[in-house]
């Protein structure tokens, strides 16, 4: 599967085009003073009936299903010019060499999920503890330090 994410601080009215080996977005900012088009050629070609999209407020997000499996790209577009308006997201990437035979769907369905996409508000009591919430050790003194020198 290939993510990717368009960040615009999206537009409400937008047009999102998914062709076999394509990919188009055009839309205007809120004021309606900036306009957004994006025209991205992929590397190899997608299943453009099978893909999954999340809007927000601040980007969308595409999950793409690649019509032939195999080989890793190397690349995600066509051209090998660096484009400055992407960026890899590494806490997407997948190695080659990675074993895990999970499921792609379950991911994206777990990844909504965990965007809280419902709506719904975490109430006092239902908030997770926080690791950065610890308490941290005390730092040792500067004489055991010296000691040690």
């Amino acid at each position: 599967a290939v993510v990717s994410t368009q960040s615009t601080g999206c537009p409400k009215n937008y047009k999102l085009d998914i062709d076999s080996k394509k990919i188009t977005f055009s839309g205007n900012n809120e004021q309606g003073t900036k306009e957004y088009v994006l025209d991205l050629d992929l590397y190899g070609e997608v299943n453009k009936e099978k893909y999954k999209m999340l809007a927000s407020d601040r980007s969308i997000q595409l999950c793409l299903t690649r019509v032939e499996e195999g080989e890793y790209w190397p690349r995600l577009l066509e051209t090998k010019i660096k484009c400055h308006f992407l960026k890899t997201d590494f806490n997407k990437w997948k190695d080659e060499d990675e074993t895990d035979d999970e499921d792609e769907s379950a991911n994206w369905e777990s990844m909504m999920n965990n965007m809280n996409i419902g709506g719904t508000e975490l109430g006092s009591e239902d908030e997770v503890a926080d690791s950065d919430d610890d308490d941290l050790p005390d730092l040792e003194d500067d004489k055991d330090i010296e000691k040690l020198e």
